[in-house]
């Protein structure tokens, strides 16, 4: 079930990404920042399934998003298109 994106009163959530080099930590940071479900696989897949199930009325903020988030960009991306109301944003 999607989440409702009529919602006026957008979750926003900041993931800071400095200094991860690795896709285990940038998925541990993911983990850290958003009310992820527990059965969160830890991998572009399953944070796809994840944003465009539950991210209709969220707003998601990257911060020093280095080169292990160019696959990250791409499922972001994709993820927007696919859900009304999702927003995601990568800042230097």
């Amino acid at each position: 079930m999607k989440s409702n994106s009529s919602n006026p009163k957008k979750k926003v959530f900041t993931v800071d990404l400095t200094g991860v080099r690795s896709a285990a930590r940038m998925h541990a940071a993911i983990a850290g920042a958003l009310p992820l479900p527990e059965h969160y696989g830890r991998n572009l897949d399953a944070f796809y399934d994840v944003l465009t199930e539950y991210g209709g009325n969220w707003k998601i903020v990257f911060k020093h998003a280095g080169a292990v988030a160019r696959g990250l960009r791409a499922v972001c991306a994709d993820a927007m298109t696919e859900t009304p109301g999702l927003e995601i944003v990568f800042e230097p």
